[in-house]
């Protein structure tokens, strides 16, 4: 009795250890999985600017997460987080336009329900970010 008591407790408790490491594998990438979306390279080749997707959109039509990174060489410059309301959608390389300037690099994000966003990464490490409204050179700085 002792021996089938003991089968049983070692079967249930490897049963709950799968159901923990698959709910942690579904909660790191829904939530925390990055994963770069596009690169962006400086002109001059000296800097480089990547696009994350951190986690999976909310469900239903909730908005993404995500991450852009500035780097010279391999090291990081700075980063700055977002959310792109984007009903629902995940963020892509489609939602993003890179120009680059003397000084720094200016990005665009773009989602279907949201104002176009302005970021401005400064090689120096500072960053300026303003959401875009319908007239042309409003802005609300935020």
């Amino acid at each position: 009795m002792k021996k089938f008591l003991r089968i049983v407790l070692c079967i249930m408790g490897l049963f709950i250890a799968l159901i923990v490491v698959f709910w942690f594998c579904i909660s790191y990438t829904v939530n925390y999985k990055k994963t770069t979306c596009g690169i962006s390279v400086s002109p001059d080749g000296k800097y480089e600017l990547i696009l994350q997707a951190i986690g999976e959109p909310d469900w239903p039509f909730g908005s993404a997460s995500g991450r852009l990174v500035l780097k010279e060489g391999e090291d990081k410059i700075s980063q700055t987080d977002f959310e792109l309301h984007n009903d629902g959608g995940s963020i892509s390389s489609n939602c993003w336009r890179v120009t680059w300037y003397e000084d720094y690099v200016e990005v665009i994000l773009s989602g279907e329900e949201q104002f176009d966003e302005q970021v401005n990464l400064y090689f120096d490490g500072t960053k300026d970010i303003r959401q875009l409204t319908d007239n042309v050179g409003d802005y609300i700085s935020r």
